[in-house]
């Protein structure tokens, strides 16, 4: 049988949800990226210009340094990667 994790990434709590919803439907363990430094409220307005979310929406080679590190990839067989869509700002982490 394989062994599979759902890693996601989730600044509002949506991709979460479903993330914790594949994982549990299928019986893969989960796994949180998380920002080094999180989001804020006022990060996420992708409606203000100069909010984070949109300040890395624009500049295409950002990538935000993530905090910690998934252990032993190497045990898993599939990995499923869950993240906001791009169109409203988060660079993948």
């Amino acid at each position: 049988m394989s062994k599979v994790l759902t890693a996601y990434f989730s600044a509002s709590g949506v991709t979460e949800k479903l993330a914790k919803r594949l994982a549990s439907a299928i019986g893969a363990d989960l796994y949180e990226i998380q920002p080094e430094v999180p989001y804020t409220s006022a990060d996420l307005d992708w409606t203000d210009k100069k909010s984070r979310s949109s300040v890395e929406m624009n500049d295409k080679s950002f990538r935000p340094a993530i905090a910690g590190k998934a252990e032993n990839m190497d045990q898993y067989d599939v990995i499923f990667v869950a993240f906001p869509k791009m169109e409203y700002g988060f660079n993948c982490v």
